[in-house]
């Protein structure tokens, strides 16, 4: 990454001040070079003494450059305006979309959301992925044992698939992807309909629901009423209740193939998690037909990776080991000084189909059990598939340890 003051320079150069156009100019300029340096979020953080921008790259922040104080509240008004929102209100949260081919050099759709704080308005932009981009699931570099299995699941007329992870995980695009696949590849045409917030991409052939906060159709009353729709698949954008969960499962008992998001750390956390919420065994042993926890984890730059040869020990979660080949970050102009570039997918996959692992999930085996029994059925962890990353040196020791925590 450049020096900040050198990158807010050159956003500024050439652009008179006492020009009208001259926020539009430099913002056309900090947009366009996120998109172009794929980005996933653009951050406009106001301070005491200036506006600090900020991209995430590869899941990870980093602060680019810090323009004049005096344009925060200049900033926030034209994002508004390119994003139809109030320019007056300026006490409340809001959020809006800007549509791609708005703004030169920025083909992907944004969706802006502003916040109040105490220097002034904070903006968010975040990136929409190419449409092009991960369309089916054999796309997406899942392991050929957990695509096989998810595939087997989307294949069935009911039950749930659950999709799991932290923020950032990729969780969405998996959806997508898999919901892309049964509107285009499916041998009949099957009833798709998704409840979302928010619509990240048009989908084909899927009528899809935007949910509004702001009225009482809250989610779970939205799945039932869905259920008059006559869907064969209902995609629910994030299950955080237990009354959406509790709505979500009855569909998945009654006939429909549900697909739905959830945050957890692991397979065998989401299962714990929903008994927490209070979701029955027998709901869960019934309703689930896959459980797919998934993180993002940073590709090292093929350039400028320093291969190293001491040993070291590592630990993982509960995975203890060492290794004795790997690879770190040196960063170059390549991949922009951060020594990466790229993301590949890890993920794991209860066994569900093993009938001693469904069979425990009648007895609410806390999450550590079912995590064991789950490996001993024959699911690889995402904490061993991460240490076979670091000994093929695609990914670093360093990078495995953010994301695992």
């Amino acid at each position: 990454m450049q020096p900040s003051s050198q990158q807010a320079d050159q956003w500024l150069s050439g652009i008179s001040r006492e020009k009208d156009d001259f926020v539009p100019a430099v913002l056309e300029r900090i947009l366009a070079e996120a998109s172009r340096s794929e980005a996933s979020d653009a951050h406009f953080q106001p301070g005491k003494h200036g506006m600090e921008v900020r991209f995430r790259q590869d899941g990870v922040l980093h602060v680019l450059g810090n323009l004049p104080a005096e344009l925060t509240s200049q900033f926030a008004a034209r994002l508004k305006v390119l994003a139809n929102l109030l320019t007056y209100k300026i006490d409340a949260p809001q959020e809006g979309r800007i549509r791609s081919g708005v703004l030169p050099g920025v083909e992907k759709e944004m969706r802006v959301s502003t916040v109040p704080t105490l220097y002034g308005e904070r903006v968010v932009v975040r990136f929409f992925s190419e449409e092009t981009q991960y369309r089916y699931t054999d796309e997406l570099g899942l392991p050929p044992d957990i695509r096989d299995g998810l595939s087997r699941a989307a294949r069935k007329n009911s039950g749930a698939i659950l999709l799991t992870g932290p923020a950032g995980g990729g969780k969405t695009t998996t959806a997508y992807a898999l919901l892309r696949e049964l509107a285009d590849r499916s041998e009949t045409t099957r009833s798709i309909v998704t409840l979302e917030d928010p619509i990240e991409h048009a989908l084909e052939g899927i009528a899809q629901v935007e949910i509004r906060r702001q009225n009482d159709l809250t989610l779970d009353k939205m799945i039932k009423y869905m259920m008059r729709q006559d869907p064969e698949v209902l995609f629910v954008g994030e299950i955080r209740d237990r009354m959406t969960a509790e709505a979500a499962m009855q569909a998945a008992l009654t006939g429909h193939l549900l697909i739905t998001t959830f945050h957890a750390g692991s397979a065998a956390e989401a299962i714990g998690r929903l008994y927490e919420i209070g979701m029955e065994p027998f709901a869960l042993r019934s309703g689930i037909s896959c459980v797919l926890c998934q993180r993002l984890v940073r590709k090292l730059c093929p350039v400028c990776a320093k291969k190293q040869t001491e040993r070291i020990a590592l630990t993982i979660g509960r995975e203890h080991c060492e290794i004795a080949e790997y690879s770190l970050p040196k960063g170059c102009e390549q991949c922009h000084g951060t020594g990466y570039a790229g993301r590949v997918l890890l993920a794991e996959s209860l066994p569900l189909e093993n009938a001693g692992v469904m069979r425990a999930m009648f007895d609410r085996p806390d999450m550590q059990s079912i995590a064991e029994l789950a490996v001993q059925h024959g699911m690889i962890p995402m904490t061993a598939r991460a240490v076979a990353l670091i000994e093929s040196h695609i990914s670093s020791p360093q990078e495995i340890r953010r994301v695992f925590g």
